[in-house]
């Protein structure tokens, strides 16, 4: 498990580059981003979150290995469901503590925006350009709208799927079908970013192309789900390109 990011200044793979390129030759094109971990870089965050939660409440210490290896990518209520499962708890007390993990995180993330300068400047030019965009996330709405509230991207996103959307999160791919029923876009036109496992096996499952975001999972562990991982989200992952711009259905 790697939990840093390796920085956009490696470059962008071959592999990467191929994708991208298939995914600009496709008519009706739209992106869609994964939100915790992905479009926000607050997967650390989201760990001492959990980690101080789960001590305070309910007595029960997650480690950093338990969290990415089976908890990272999952819905909110999958997460804190599964630890109060764990520890003998009912369907009221996830319901308790799903509400106290909104109230803070959005304590922890409203103090700075987890969204990275790079990922900024990339969104901003897919937007410039007519390209959809749409966020597909188990995190919970108010969580999302606040953190894009404090960037530059707040209303850049014709289409926001949060974990009050669908009843399963990922890796169930119904958030991402969805996404693309709202943005009327046909499933393989769609290019999928994201950082967790199963939130690539949902995008595929989908239909969707997608890339890895490595950080919460390295690019080998990546690569059993994927054809493409990169570093981070930048503006040099659409260098190679003239211009990108919407395509027609």
């Amino acid at each position: 498990m790697n939990t840093a990011h390796t920085g956009s200044d490696r470059g962008v793979s071959a592999a990467a580059k191929q994708v991208i390129t298939y995914w600009a030759g496709r008519p009706g094109r739209a992106v869609i981003f994964d939100f915790n971990g992905t479009l926000s870089d607050d997967e650390p965050l989201l760990l001492r979150l959990y980690t101080e939660m789960f001590r305070e409440r309910l007595g029960w210490a997650l480690t950093p290995q338990y969290y990415y290896d089976h908890l990272a990518g999952l819905s909110d209520r999958e997460i804190i469901g599964a630890v109060v499962a764990e520890v003998g708890g009912d369907r009221d007390l996830t319901e308790q503590l799903l509400a106290e993990r909104g109230t803070r995180y959005r304590q922890m993330a409203g103090r700075d925006s987890p969204i990275r300068d790079s990922t900024v400047e990339a969104v901003t030019s897919l937007a410039a350009a007519g390209l959809p965009m749409g966020i597909v996330t188990g995190a919970q709405r108010l969580d999302v709208e606040l953190v894009l509230s404090n960037s530059p991207l707040a209303g850049l996103f014709q289409v926001i799927v949060t974990e009050e959307d669908v009843a399963n999160g990922k890796p169930d791919p119904a958030g991402f079908r969805l996404a693309a029923e709202l943005m009327d876009r046909r499933p393989d036109a769609i290019l999928v970013f994201e950082d967790s496992l199963p939130g690539l096996r949902a995008a595929r499952a989908a239909g969707m192309a997608c890339i890895g975001v490595e950080g919460t999972h390295s690019a080998e562990e990546l690569m059993a789900e994927t054809d493409a991982t990169v570093g981070s989200i930048g503006p040099e992952l659409f260098a190679d390109l003239d211009a990108i711009e919407a395509g027609t259905t």
